[in-house]
């Protein structure tokens, strides 16, 4: 698991302020110094799809336009695409840790439930309207509060 420390904590979902996201898809990305970025959904995007099902992830290798799926997750209560906001190629998916616990992004979105990293065309993140720190918190809040979700995470 990811040590989240003091993430802001509201109606139960955690919106660590260090992560980029594309509020209005549910994805976080947190980019890292090799140049890569890690995708994954957000404590309230697994709160309001239910309980992971079955996920399919684009090959390694795979390039994907901005908006694209990485992945196809199939849930107790939705099925579809999990969409990337960046362009670029499939680098790596967590399919391992998915295939050991298929709850993984219920039990840990932010740590060991990441979905995909991938190599980005190019990483301008307010270019593409993504946003990060005390704005992002305070943005997800509002969202939070505008769909009535409080979050909760599967037990073992």
């Amino acid at each position: 698991m990811i040590d989240l420390g003091d993430a802001p904590v509201h109606r139960g979902c955690e919106i660590p302020p260090d992560l980029w996201y594309d509020v209005p898809r549910d994805v976080w990305l947190r980019p890292h110094d090799d140049g890569t970025l890690v995708l994954g959904m957000t404590d309230p995007a697994q709160t309001r799809a239910g309980k992971v099902l079955h996920i399919l992830f684009k090959k390694v290798g795979r390039r994907i336009e901005a908006g694209q799926s990485a992945a196809t997750i199939e849930t107790a209560k939705w099925a579809g695409p999990f969409p990337t906001p960046v362009a670029g190629t499939v680098v790596e998916t967590n399919a391992d840790a998915f295939a050991a616990d298929i709850l993984v992004a219920n039990r840990d979105p932010y740590g060991l439930g990441w979905l995909v990293r991938l190599q980005p065309d190019g990483w301008d993140p307010e270019a593409i309207g993504l946003i990060t720190g005390a704005p992002a918190v305070q943005r997800y809040e509002e969202r939070i509060d505008e769909l009535g979700v409080s979050c909760f995470r599967c037990a073992d």
